[in-house]
């Protein structure tokens, strides 16, 4: 039995929750263009502010928060409890290792299982936001990491996401490409 059977399986299994990608039709123009305006403004933002104090190697993780919260905007994962608690979360877990243990390898690998384990006992996972634990170990950040830059790039995020829902509210609640039925 070969992976594409799995998958096969495992999307013929989940028709009842979440649908298989192949199952959705392809958002409309209209939607890729709110996505587009929505991830570009809270992008170009946490941008510049990453790059104006040169750690931008932060925007990656927010790079994959922005694609959650304006693809899936109803997915768990993409809640703005989850976005900003979690990455705030996973900051001070990686900033904890790295003064524990220092920049090693085990630190960075031990930041990213503590700070899941941290997101799940917390009920803020956001899968993105474990990379922020091992930005934190690899660039050896400080105590107010998890405030400046994380905390407030985080909000300014989610800041833009609720800007675009406001603004296009039809058009927003569109862009949800995967819907649970029900």
């Amino acid at each position: 039995m070969d992976d594409s059977d799995w998958l096969a399986r495992w999307c013929k299994a989940m028709q009842d929750g979440w649908p298989c990608q192949e199952d959705v039709p392809a958002p409309r123009l209209v939607d890729g263009i709110v996505i587009f305006s929505g991830i570009s403004l809270g992008m170009s933002t946490i941008t510049y502010l990453a790059l104006a104090i040169h750690l931008p190697v932060l925007v990656a993780s927010f790079g994959a928060s922005a694609c959650l919260l304006f693809c899936v905007p109803k997915a768990p994962f993409a809640q703005p409890r989850n976005i900003i608690a979690g990455h705030i979360l996973s900051a001070a877990v990686g900033v904890a290792f790295q003064n524990i243990l220092g920049c090693t390898w085990y630190s960075a690998a031990l930041s990213v299982g503590g700070a899941t384990v941290a997101m799940l006992y917390s009920r803020t996972l956001h899968p993105p936001a474990a990379a922020t634990a091992l930005i934190a170990v690899l660039t050896t950040q400080g105590m107010l990491f998890p405030i400046y830059p994380v905390a407030v790039g985080a909000t300014i995020l989610v800041a833009a996401g609720r800007v675009i829902s406001r603004l296009l509210p039809k058009v927003a609640q569109a862009t949800v490409i995967y819907k649970k039925e029900g």
